[in-house]
This record gives C-alpha cells, sequence and structure tokens, in this order.
C-alpha cells in the first residue's frame, strides 16, 4: 500500500511574532519543518506533500526537491489547507499521513508506531490522541456511550461537559486517501470563525467508515510550535536527549544544561565540551578535541585533539592540534592546517594555512593562502579591500611578520622571507629577502618647547 504525508505548512504563525513563516523558525539551528520532513523521509514515505502559503518562497528554499508542493492561496483553516493537495493527492490510493509542520518533535519511531497500529486495527481514520489534566486549548476527543470517536469539538465550541474531557487532538491523523478527500469536499465553514476545520472529518467519517485513537503517552511529542516560549520548550527536550544521547557515547559535556549541540552535529568519542557552548549545523568535532567554554560552532570541523575557547567558527576548519583562541574569529571558510595557533583577537576569513603558523594575537587574515610555519606578529594584517574589490594574498613557507606589518593585497611573499616590523608591503618579496617598507626615522630636537608656548605673565591659573 502506497503512503503519503501531507504536512500542514502554510500558516503565518502571528503568535511567533516574527518576520519569517512560522514551520521556517529554527529549533537548535535547524528550521523546524527541516525535522519533519527528515523523519519521515526515515519513515520511509512514497511522496511527501508540503501545502505552503505565507511566504511560501522561504519554506520552498528550505527544502528544496525534498518534497511536492501544493498552494493555500487563502487562509481558510486546516479543512482548507488540506484540500489544497487535492490536485497532488486525491487520485491516488494509499493511506494519507497529515501532521502539522510546527511539530519538530515527533521522530520516525513514533510515526512507524502509529502506522502500524492504523493497519492492525483495520483503521479508515486513526486520530492520534494525547491526554491531559489541563487540556485547555485544545480539541476534545469526543465518543458515545460504546466508547466510539464521533467527533472533535474544538475548545471555543465545547460545551462544560465536554471541557472536561482530558482526551484531545494532536493535529495528527493517518486516513485512507480516497475517503479523506471524499470527506474533506464535505466539509462545511465554521460559522464563528470562517474556516473549514479538518476535524471536521471524524463526524463525517464515523457513520461509514472505521474511526478510532492512538494515544501517545508523551505530549511533548506531539506538541506544536506556537510562539517563543514553546520554541524554549522544545529546544530544551531536544537538547536534554542529544546532550544525553553523546554523553553515552564518550563525549564529556561539563555542565550540559549549557551546553546546544545541533540534531546533526556528529561529535566523536573522547571530546570535551565546556560551559556554554553551542555547536550546530553540520558541524563535526573529531576524538581528543576541546570545545569551549563560550564558544560557538557552526557548519565546521574541529579536527582530532584541536582547542577552540572563548571562540566563534562559522563555515570553518581547524586542523589537528590546532589551538583557537580566547576571543578568535573564524569564518568564511576558513581552513586552519595542523598544530596552528590563532590567539586572542585573531580574525580568520576565506583563507588556508599551513602546518605549524601562528597568529598569536590581533591579526587579520583575509582572503589569503598562508604557507607552512609562518609567524604573524601582533597587529600584523593582510589588507584584501581597496574599496571595490577583494584581492588575495599569497604568503609562502617560513616566512617571518614583523609586528604592525600591513600586507596590500594583491600580494606574494615567497619562501623565507622577513618583513620588518611597521611595514606597509604594496610589492611582491623574492625568496630570503628581507623587506623594509617604512619611512626612515627623524628626531625633531627640542619640539616640545617650541610647541608649549610659555604663559602670558599675568595669567591666573
Amino acid at each position: 500500500m502506497k503512503k503519503y504525508a501531507l504536512i500542514l505548512a502554510a500558516g503565518k504563525g502571528t503568535r511567533m511574532r516574527t518576520e519569517q513563516p512560522k514551520c521556517a523558525f529554527p529549533i537548535l539551528g535547524k528550521p523546524m519543518v527541516e525535522y519533519i520532513v527528515e523523519n519521515l523521509e526515515r519513515t520511509g514515505f512514497d511522496e511527501i506533500v508540503t501545502i505552503v502559503g505565507h511566504k511560501k518562497e522561504v519554506l520552498m528554499d528550505i527544502l528544496g526537491d525534498k518534497v511536492t508542493y501544493a498552494v493555500q492561496t487563502e487562509q481558510l483553516g486546516t479543512g482548507h489547507a488540506a484540500l489544497s493537495a487535492s490536485s497532488v493527492l486525491e487520485d491516488k490510493e494509499g493511506i494519507t499521513f497529515i501532521l502539522p509542520g510546527d511539530m519538530p518533535l515527533m521522530e520516525y519511531p513514533v510515526m512507524d508506531k502509529i502506522l502500524r497500529a492504523h493497519g492492525e486495527m483495520g483503521n479508515d481514520l486513526t486520530i492520534v490522541t494525547m491526554k491531559m489534566d489541563y487540556p485547555k486549548g485544545y480539541g476534545r476527543i469526543v465518543r458515545d456511550e460504546y466508547g466510539t470517536v464521533t467527533k472533535i469539538v474544538e475548545e471555543n465550541d465545547c460545551t462544560e461537559y465536554q471541557k472536561s474531557i482530558k482526551e484531545v487532538n494532536s493535529s495528527v491523523y493517518v486516513v485512507d486517501n480516497k475517503k479523506l478527500f471524499e470527506a474533506l469536499h464535505k466539509i462545511k465553514r465554521n460559522e464563528r470563525k470562517g474556516e473549514f476545520y479538518l476535524t471536521d472529518i471524524v463526524e463525517i467519517m464515523h457513520q461509514t467508515s472505521k474511526v478510532n485513537t492512538f494515544i501517545v503517552r508523551n505530549p511533548l511529542i506531539t506538541m506544536g510550535i506556537n510562539d517563543l516560549y514553546s520554541v524554549s520548550i522544545a529546544e530544551k527536550h531536544l537538547r536534554d536527549i542529544i546532550n544525553k544521547t553523546h554523553m553515552l557515547n564518550g563525549v564529556a559535556i561539563l555542565n550540559p544544561e549549557s551546553v546546544t549541540i545541533g540534531h546533526d552535529v556528529i561529535i566523536e568519542e573522547g571530546v570535551w565540551i565546556y560551559p556554554n557552548t553551542s555547536i550546530v549545523g553540520k558541524s563535526v568535532v573529531k576524538h581528543g578535541a576541546h570545545v569551549g567554554p563560550n564558544t560557538d560552532v557552526h557548519n565546521s570541523v574541529i579536527e582530532a585533539e584541536a582547542v577552540v575557547r572563548h571562540s566563534v567558527v562559522l563555515d570553518s576548519v581547524v586542523g589537528e592540534r590546532s589551538v583557537v583562541g580566547p576571543f578568535a574569529h573564524l569564518r568564511g571558510h576558513a581552513n586552519i592546517g595542523p598544530d596552528n595557533r590563532i590567539g586572542n583577537f585573531v580574525e580568520v576569513k576565506n583563507s588556508t594555512t599551513g602546518e605549524g603558523t601562528k597568529a598569536a594575537h590581533l591579526s587579520y587574515i583575509g582572503d589569503s593562502e598562508v604557507g607552512d610555519r609562518v609567524n604573524f606578529g601582533c597587529g600584523s594584517i593582510t589588507v584584501n579591500y581597496d574599496g571595490v574589490k577583494k584581492h588575495k594574498t599569497i604568503i609562502g613557507d617560513d616566512v617571518f611578520i614583523g609586528c604592525n606589518v600591513n600586507m596590500v593585497a594583491p600580494l606574494k611573499v615567497a619562501n623565507n622571507v622577513f618583513i620588518a616590523a611597521g611595514s606597509t608591503v604594496t610589492k611582491d618579496i623574492p625568496e630570503g629577502s628581507l623587506a623594509i617598507a617604512r619611512n626612515q626615522q627623524i628626531n625633531k630636537s627640542d619640539y616640545y618647547k617650541h610647541l608649549i608656548k610659555p604663559k602670558d605673565k599675568g595669567t591666573q591659573e
């Protein structure tokens, strides 16, 4: 039997109070809708259809060709959103798994269980529900005297008795695809809100089809993200799971409550992660590395036995046994070679360094190729921007760069070169040379007494 997934992701998410679509909002550095699609892919659906609407180009840019798209042109409720997929799904045989695009905590093992239960019970419609002691805001599962589900009633439409019901709707369904669209065409607009409720398919289908429930024990799994507070709850839940998994796999995390590790991060055993550290994106941290404290790593590779502390590493690589920080900034595909020292207040951007290179403090290395065993003195920089274009600096092996040297690109510095402190270098330097590019010092005698005039007589202090 064919299996289809339908993600409802067309809403604005006004309670989030952000400019971007709700389903694109990041959870631990990754858009929440990406979690859903990845779990659906692992569950093995034949096709994933995403309903987009508000700022649809943002979601389409995130998901690319992983899904099929259908557009909800007007925001007329969840029933109208599901019906927007009719051009893609209506004529297909099989079952459809429906879930909101703001449910990042539902992982593929739970999806598998729901699908298996749907088949084993022979249901036409399975409603995923949960039991809550304080169910305010959720649609209630209404049953008849025989325990059969007859309908779902939204909070604002409930009677006082129905408000006391503790079994509530999670907004996740598994349904026979043909019967789904037959029911969707019969939904009537809600008089109070003027919308078409997807929940109305329950009352329509229970009369002729088998409707049942699958109860999820942990409500967090089906928690929808509706505001920034719920983002923090979801992140804490994911953070605890991720950190625990890494620690059980041999990663030492000090004060794990303060450490954020993204869902896609790979960390080898023997790594130490220190407090107030964030490692997200497609980052990899290899055996024996030390990261933190107070460090941000995003989409980067920290090689074996490297040390990164009090620093920011974005889209970059830190080589084996290299030491970065404190207060260093690597960005824009910086590739730091092995046994480097990138010290305090050093920035490296779009550059590569060879083995054993050192920039201990207060330097900028931008758009450069740097060889082995190069020493950058304090305050030395590559001047890569002329006000219009960026230019490249190429530095060979065994180069000594004195303090406060400006290397104005485009520039080539050959092997075994010495550059005197305070030089501003604008011409290529041949191998084995000493480059001095500064004015001769001039001392003007008695300058002070000529600059400071004697006070006029009678002048009061």
